[in-house]
């Protein structure tokens, strides 16, 4: 298992972004969001002015330090709520600013290394590192002259994530420190939750994400125990439950995390990746239309023209995606239709992507199929992209499939290839499993239609297994294909007088996606 992957935000490098992502454990079928500030705000936040100001709405943390300058703490403790809420340009500034208010103030340096170093969703390499660590080479006398033994301590721990050697090493070192020192200093919040970030960025094989996720929950239960309403506590616990497969703990904290940060479009963002996964697809859905809206303000405001203007902000691709995977299992189709429409435009006119980006994107299309006019799906211009043609084709035998027209079923069927890549490989493998999936389900869909329920059951069976395999299924923040295929196969069961079969394939189904409305109708039928 890789920690950095496209699951969540790839489809953002697609259209001009950088992100990365977290990717589930293999036994959870479940990470993000732009820089959003308050109206007044948004052009300091986004373009990083000579001058940063302090910026409200992100939630709460920081600490208190050791400097004589008032607005340095207040710099310091502006660029640690940001940075909780992965703002992190903005964060860097707000530390930067602190450093420059007060050039006597270690921890001011120190939070500069901390803020701009790896994240859940993005790494840093060697030479990312090495000016980090000249920082706290820095920072260290002046916490020897000045500073209190917590603070040294901190600045040690950092500095051995930045030393020369390979960075997984470093990253695990860090760990550790950050482990000790969650011990030395139990009811100090900040260090919990550094801690717990700390021990989830260092994990590098998937078979460690469920013992690390659970390590890092007992350092954030502590917190939440005493500071109930802690956003950067809530935020990495939504991660930790997510990835130890125990996603439903964090649901009572999700419910007040937007709240408790309005101006915080990753904030807002967040909770999706808990209700998403306890079946609460609608919740989930509107979260992220709620992260868009965020989004587009600020581009508005920013001079961002147009949805390629707003698709440039960092995450915003990440809440579109999200939200379709919502809106689509909660059988929204005015939100659903609201996020896919600019998607395709945006992607459409691409004739360069890396294959996953193109896996990711393909949901704007499965959002036409499913809800816009049969009209409009039959008269999108093919893409350049070629993933995204198969997309194309794939919504197009929807249409045909509710029409009842076979024959334009089976063309569209027929268009989409077996195979893009010439020799497929870690980036081309789950978009080629894309191509079969699709293909299983349209060949599903023709069967029913020519009275063939058997041949249908081992299409959609086939359909299933693709989507369930472990490379495929690491694309889940959320999905990359729509819908269960599961579930077809319980119905064509049903079809053929198996209600146990549809009734077993079913309960399978709901394993994968809980409270799927779809599947719960069904059982209901059939018992």
């Amino acid at each position: 298992m890789v920690r950095h992957i496209w699951s969540v935000v790839g489809i953002v490098a697609l259209l001009g972004t950088p992100i990365s992502a977290q990717v589930r454990p293999a036994d959870q079928p479940p990470s993000a969001a732009p820089e959003m500030v308050h109206a007044d705000h948004a052009a300091a936040a986004m373009t990083q002015p000579d001058r940063p100001v302090i910026l409200s709405g992100y939630g709460n943390g920081g600490f208190t330090i050791t400097t004589t300058v008032p607005e340095a703490q207040a710099y310091f403790t502006n660029g640690a709520v940001l940075g909780a809420a992965f703002a992190h340009k903005a964060s860097v500034a707000a530390m930067a600013e602190a450093a420059r208010l007060d050039p006597a103030c270690a921890m001011c340096l120190w939070g500069q290394a901390w803020l701009d170093g790896p994240t859940l969703n993005y790494g840093k390499d060697k030479d990312e590192r090495k000016p980090l660590l000249a920082l706290l080479r820095k920072a260290r006398p002046l916490a020897l002259a000045a500073g209190t033994e917590r603070e040294l301590a901190l600045i040690d721990a950092m500095t051995l994530r930045y030393l020369p050697g390979k960075t997984s090493k470093r990253d695990a070192a860090y760990s550790t420190a950050m482990r000790a020192l969650a011990s030395r200093y139990p009811e100090d919040d900040t260090i919990q939750v550094m801690a717990a970030d700390a021990i989830l960025i260092a994990v590098n094989k998937e078979e460690e994400y469920p013992a690390a996720g659970q390590a890092a929950m007992a350092l954030l239960e502590r917190v939440l125990a005493r500071s109930p309403n802690s956003t950067p506590a809530i935020h990495f616990y939504i991660h930790a439950t997510e990835i130890a497969g125990q996603g439903a703990k964090a649901e009572p904290y999700a419910d007040r995390l937007a709240a408790l940060a309005p101006a915080a479009s990753h904030l807002i963002h967040m909770p999706s990746h808990t209700w998403y996964w306890v079946g609460r697809y609608q919740d989930a859905a509107d979260a992220n239309m709620q992260a868009v809206v965020v989004d587009e303000g600020n581009a508005a405001r920013l001079g961002h023209s147009g949805h390629q203007g707003v698709f440039s902000l960092p995450y915003h691709s990440h809440n579109v995606i999200f939200g379709l995977g919502g809106a689509m299992m909660a059988r929204d189709g005015k939100t659903a239709l609201t996020l896919a429409r600019p998607l395709v435009e945006v992607t459409q006119a691409r004739a360069e992507a890396h294959p996953v980006m193109q896996l990711l994107s393909a949901a704007g299309y499965f959002a036409l199929a499913r809800f816009d006019a049969p009209e409009a799906v039959l008269a999108l211009p093919e893409p350049k992209l070629p993933y995204l043609a198969a997309a194309r084709h794939y919504a197009r035998g929807e249409v045909y499939a509710a029409r009842g027209d076979k024959a334009a079923l089976a063309a569209e069927l027929a268009a989409i290839p077996r195979r893009v890549a010439k020799k497929p490989n870690d980036d081309t493998r789950a978009a080629e499993q894309m191509l079969g999936i699709t293909r299983a389900v349209l060949q599903g869909r023709l069967a029913m239609l020519e009275g063939k329920p058997a041949d249908a059951v081992a299409a959609y069976r086939h359909g299933a297994e693709l989507e369930e395999t472990p490379d495929f299924s690491r694309f889940t923040d959320p999905p990359a294909f729509w819908y269960p295929v599961r579930r077809d196969l319980a119905a064509a069961l049903l079809t053929l007088g198996d209600k146990a079969g549809a009734l077993r394939e079913a309960e399978a189904t709901l394993k994968l996606r809980p409270k799927d409305p779809v599947t719960l109708e069904l059982v209901a039928g059939a018992t």
